[in-house]
């Protein structure tokens, strides 16, 4: 990596930190980025906190909100995940959707989508979860899950009345596990 582009990431690291604990009424601001078809009312968000095994990160940029990645394992059986409940039984046992990978626009295209994501997966890595599942918007949240190795499963035309063509994808976590 070019030293400049190694100081910038650098820089950023240093602007930025996790919270783990933000009221979720402070955290509706992300619902904004999705289309309203795709965004959560308050009460669906504290069902998703409330799912057992579900966790939540916030990333805090020069002390404001700027992004959040949250999730829930696949076995919670929450019907926010139906369309992967579907999935063999071993493979939901270690499994985790992320339900949610995002960063206002005012941070967006900087790097912080990266820092987030990674950190994230270190998280789900740690409790143990071998493969994630998510639903990727097209753009830069696609490239990014790319960029991380996902692989795409299905296209999800007009996903939810978007507009917008997602994919599911299925990343893997644990290099002993088939990608």
């Amino acid at each position: 990596m070019p030293y400049e582009l190694a100081r910038l990431k650098g820089e950023k690291w240093q602007s930025s930190n996790f919270n783990y604990a933000v009221p979720l009424e402070q955290t509706m601001v992300f619902e904004t980025v999705y289309h309203p078809g795709l965004q959560l009312e308050l009460r669906q968000k504290q069902e998703v906190w409330d799912t057992l095994g579900a966790f939540f990160v916030w990333m805090m940029v020069d002390g404001q909100l700027a992004g959040e990645s949250y999730g829930i394992p696949l076995a919670s059986s929450s019907e926010l995940i139906e369309d992967l409940l579907g999935l063999p039984a071993s493979e939901k046992e270690r499994a985790v959707c992320c339900f949610s990978n995002t960063i206002l626009p005012a941070f967006q295209k900087q790097g912080y989508g990266s820092i987030l994501k990674a950190h994230w997966l270190g998280l789900a890595a740690g409790k143990g979860f071998d493969v994630v599942y998510g639903h990727a918007r097209p753009g830069g949240s696609q490239a990014l899950n790319a960029k991380f190795g996902a692989v795409f499963l299905e296209n999800l035309p007009d996903w939810f009345g978007s507009g917008e063509d997602y994919r599911q994808y299925r990343l893997v976590l644990n290099a002993k596990i088939p990608s």
